[in-house]
């Protein structure tokens, strides 16, 4: 899920990924530690008399901890970066090559994350199952890694199952991988059917509208990032002055509070109650919505664009995909056993925030070493796959 446009003016858009990367890890640490944070629950709180957990969660500081929204924010991403040459050119045959590398993009790292999974719960290094029962998240860590089977359904899993039947059993975070995947399908197809002109923009409100409706919403993201890719390519820019200001400020209050809709099942209790519409089904709708007002603002407001473009957040968006595979496993694992070592009743922060900063080390640096030996791996094989099954295409 790397960002691999090297486009200096899109620079920016690999530290919004990197933070984004970085919510999703918050979110794991609180749905395993504090999954108060995540459900609004009042009965599984940690700390004190919850007043802490249920301030973060009741209100839009849980945007910190949003999973839905940070991988709405990936997906909206993928959108921009993978139609951003198809706007600047309108060449249906970059569509074809695009098309033809993505799942040879995405193989060779989601590989290598199920084999390391596979391994750690062969050698019974997953420690997760004992923890859930200390820190009231039974139902989440218990369905982790629990259903692994044999190497034949391993590379079952790795060559279809992750990519088409949204099956992350050997690794949690995968679920994600068929929306990327088929989600690039369907941006590709909509650009080809669509071409780029003057309807376009309409047609990806209309496209996106109309997805947002259905139980796939994720998949609007694409068509979402998309059409801010087309506006950044045409030169969009909000309005000089207070105006433009007050739009910028009306859609990041707007993109905060959809994005900070929670996950959890007490919606009634807080702040987004006016959202909780029985049509709606889920949280998805807001989360997506969110993840786009807020893109929308960052991608045209050069203070946003030289705040996620310093060094630390440049770094973070290039490992990001290799974090983003790693940092579950690494926390049912060593985080886990580390906790399980250091907790007593009557102690829980301290083993918490212990285990946090082991694994979170840990995850830096294995991050680091895969993306250098096997993310960039991927990214090679990719482009030899794409110029392999193009060869024979001719120019528009």
């Amino acid at each position: 899920m790397s960002i691999e446009s090297k486009k200096h003016s899109l620079g920016f858009l690999d530290g919004v990924r990197g933070v984004a990367m970085m919510i999703v890890v918050l979110h794991h640490f609180g749905l395993g530690f504090f999954p108060a944070i995540n459900y609004l629950n009042p009965e599984k709180i940690h700390l004190g008399n919850g007043g802490a957990e249920m301030l973060i969660a009741k209100t839009p500081l849980n945007l910190f901890f949003n999973g839905g929204f940070a991988v709405s924010i990936f997906f909206v991403l993928s959108g921009f970066v993978l139609s951003y040459k198809f706007h600047q050119s309108g060449s249906r045959k970059l569509l074809t090559e695009y098309a033809a590398k993505r799942y040879f993009r995405l193989l060779l790292p989601v590989a290598g994350s199920v084999v390391i999974c596979y391994l750690l719960h062969l050698f019974g290094l997953f420690s997760h199952q004992h923890v859930g029962d200390i820190t009231k998240s039974q139902d989440w860590f218990h369905g982790l890694y629990s259903d692994m089977k044999g190497l034949g359904d391993v590379l079952k899993n790795i060559f279809l199952d992750v990519f088409l039947n949204n099956d992350n059993r050997y690794n949690a975070v995968l679920w994600t991988m068929t929306i990327e995947f088929l989600g690039s399908l369907l941006l590709f197809s909509f650009l080809a059917l669509t071409g780029n002109n003057k309807k376009t923009i309409l047609l990806h409100i209309l496209v996106a509208a109309v997805i947002l409706c259905t139980d796939k919403k994720f998949y609007a993201a694409f068509i979402l990032g998309s059409l801010i890719s087309k506006l950044f390519v045409d030169g969009f820019s909000f309005p000089k002055g207070w105006k433009g200001i007050s739009i910028k400020l009306v859609l990041l209050i707007a993109g905060i509070y959809f994005s900070s809709y929670p996950q959890g099942f007490f919606t009634e209790q807080s702040i987004w109650k006016p959202l909780a519409w029985s049509w709606t089904n889920s949280y998805e709708l807001f989360h997506v919505l969110g993840a786009f007002c807020i893109l929308f603002v960052i991608c045209f407001d050069r203070n946003f664009i030289r705040f996620f473009s310093i060094k630390p957040f440049l770094y973070l968006g290039k490992i990001s995909f290799s974090f983003y595979l790693l940092h579950l496993a690494v926390m049912c694992s060593l985080g886990c056993f580390i906790f399980l070592q250091l907790w007593k009743p009557g102690t829980y922060f301290v083993p918490f925030l212990i285990s946090f900063l082991a694994s979170m080390t840990v995850s830096f640096l294995v991050s680091h070493f895969y993306y250098q030996f096997v993310d960039k791996a991927g990214i090679r094989f990719s482009e030899k796959m794409g110029r392999f099954i193009t060869k024979g295409d001719v120019s528009e």
